[in-house]
């Protein structure tokens, strides 16, 4: 089965859940990408940012056997497709609530990327 054939059984996969689980009315998930900041005091040059959903996004919570020192309680994973890349340090929305992203596992067997499993914790 080639990679692209996975993808898109994975983005059928995810938007079921979200089918079954959510409701019409249930937030979206958003991921805030910034970009073209510096830190020159001398220069400062202000970054952008842009706010983009992640469609077909599904949180879903740690065990307790699973808190250790890297994940703490109240984190969560956040599954996502590969369609938008997550990247440690970045902000994940849902609602009034915001995340960050402190680790990221690549669900990549080969060079592409099939899914992204995110550590997210509340900000």
């Amino acid at each position: 089965m080639a990679s692209a054939d996975i993808q898109a059984r994975i983005k059928k996969g995810l938007a079921r859940a979200v089918k079954k689980t959510g409701s019409s009315d249930s937030q979206k998930v958003y991921i805030i990408k910034e970009s073209g900041g510096n830190n020159d005091p001398l220069n400062p040059v202000t970054p952008t940012s842009q706010t983009i959903e992640l469609v077909n996004a599904i949180f879903t919570e740690y065990d307790t056997n699973s808190i250790d020192g890297n994940i703490q309680a109240g984190d969560r994973k956040l599954v996502s497709n590969k369609d938008v890349a997550v990247v440690i340090g970045e902000t994940i929305t849902q609602g009034a609530t915001s995340y960050i992203v402190i680790d990221v596992d690549t669900k990549a067997p080969t060079s592409d990327v099939l899914a992204y499993i995110s550590q997210v914790r509340v900000q």
